[in-house]
């Protein structure tokens, strides 16, 4: 019994992540998602709980920034090629939590302007980062300045 109990609480990460769909792509794409997410969660139950929360799927595509969109009722987060070609994993966590957040705007309905959920997402994404350890300066600096680009009054 207590073998059974020892081997449930070592899948209990994968069923969470299991949640989460990852699609095969590129070199290693998929793992390098997975250590994104698992930054996220050990350095933020917030974000991580928001990123589970709306996201079901993350695919990849050959574009200059991710997006996201709900497709047949399921998030769907799509990291862009140049963002994983980066070779940071701070600049992953951060795509991820920016479009978990777009994505549950979109759930909840449009009750902002454009900009405005724009400006909210960097600014989601900033707290992320804060609490991140070895932040590279110029994602905070990237980060900063969306936010003050998006902060139209």
């Amino acid at each position: 019994m207590k073998r059974l109990g020892f081997i449930l609480i070592l899948l209990l990460p994968f069923n969470l992540f299991s949640q989460i769909k990852v699609d095969k792509a590129g070199d290693g794409w998929d793992s390098i998602v997975y250590s994104a997410i698992n930054l996220i969660k050990k350095h933020s139950p917030l974000h991580y709980n928001i990123l589970l929360e709306t996201t079901q799927k993350i695919e990849f595509w050959n574009e200059y920034y991710s997006s996201n969109d709900i497709i047949e009722g399921k998030g769907v987060i799509v990291i862009s090629a140049k963002d994983i070609k980066l070779s940071s994993l701070n600049n992953i966590a951060a795509a991820l939590v920016h479009e978990s957040f777009h994505l549950r705007f979109l759930k909840s309905g449009p009750t902002l302007r454009g900009y405005e959920e724009e400006y909210m997402c960097y600014l989601y994404e900033l707290k992320l980062l804060k609490l991140l350890p070895n932040v590279e300066p110029d994602l905070l600096a990237y980060t900063k300045e969306q936010i003050q680009l998006w902060n139209i009054k």
